[in-house]
């Protein structure tokens, strides 16, 4: 029996059940197609924004991405596309001590992943609208394909700095690469820009979702301009580097 009503696609009912043997993932679905409207192009190739009107009055911003027609969903590109997206995520709870955190960074990503859905003879994956930041955040390691949860470092064990993203200010960017560059494990602390939509944040505090981690945090203002020196930089560095971990 088919979980995808009035579909036989095999691959893709096959990935959705894969999701139902392990309490770490959250269960996967297929999302009626009627539950998506407002569906324009992001600036990402096969990436989509949509709205997902669920029951009574609840509208969640989506990210749809295309992962083929029927044709072309075959067991083998199905399969190619569960590992570039680590699915099913618990597959991948168990990694050596080269990357301590990547199973919880996972984890905490693919919990955006929603489901799946057929719209206009294509089957799309479903996910919340934040994951769209994986592709500039992280991007695709160029090593092994898959899609990273560091936005220097890959689990097969590839260095590579993402591109992706910017603050909008050159020595900030600088300040953040270098970070990154001076590391030499997945362990190692560094700095990143982060998307403030990714920021919760209150009156009393203020809290940072997925991607790839969901914590408490502190924010602190930061006095720079496109004139700021490099000497107030180096002091920034030095305050950063004790907040992270």
């Amino acid at each position: 029996m088919s979980l995808v009503p009035g579909d036989n696609n095999a691959a893709i009912d096959s990935l959705v059940r894969s999701f139902l043997s392990n309490e770490y993932d959250r269960r996967l679905e297929w999302i009626p197609c009627s539950e998506i409207t407002g569906i324009k192009p992001s600036q990402v190739d096969a990436v989509f924004y949509a709205i997902r009107k669920q029951t009574g009055d609840k509208v969640n911003e989506t990210m749809l991405l295309l992962i083929g027609s029927s044709e072309e969903c075959t067991p083998t590109f199905v399969s190619e596309f569960a590992r570039i997206y680590s699915l099913p995520t618990h597959k991948h709870d168990s990694n050596s001590n080269n990357f301590k955190r990547y199973s919880y960074w996972l984890k905490e990503r693919n919990y955006l992943i929603k489901g799946f859905t057929e719209y206009d003879n294509n089957y799309y994956m479903v996910a919340d609208r934040r994951f769209y930041h994986c592709y500039s955040r992280y991007g695709f390691c160029a090593a092994c394909g898959i899609l990273r949860c560091s936005p220097m470092w890959c689990i097969c064990g590839h260095k590579q700095l993402s591109d992706g993203w910017t603050s909008n200010n050159k020595q900030l960017d600088e300040l953040v690469e270098k970070s990154q560059l001076q590391t030499n494990s997945p362990n190692d602390a560094y700095l990143e820009w982060i998307p403030f939509d990714c920021v919760d944040d209150r009156e009393d505090y203020a809290y940072l979702y997925g991607l790839p981690i969901t914590e408490f945090i502190k924010l602190i203002v930061l006095e720079i301009t496109d004139k700021t020196r490099d000497l107030y930089y180096a002091e920034v560095n030095n305050l950063l580097m004790r907040h992270v971990y």
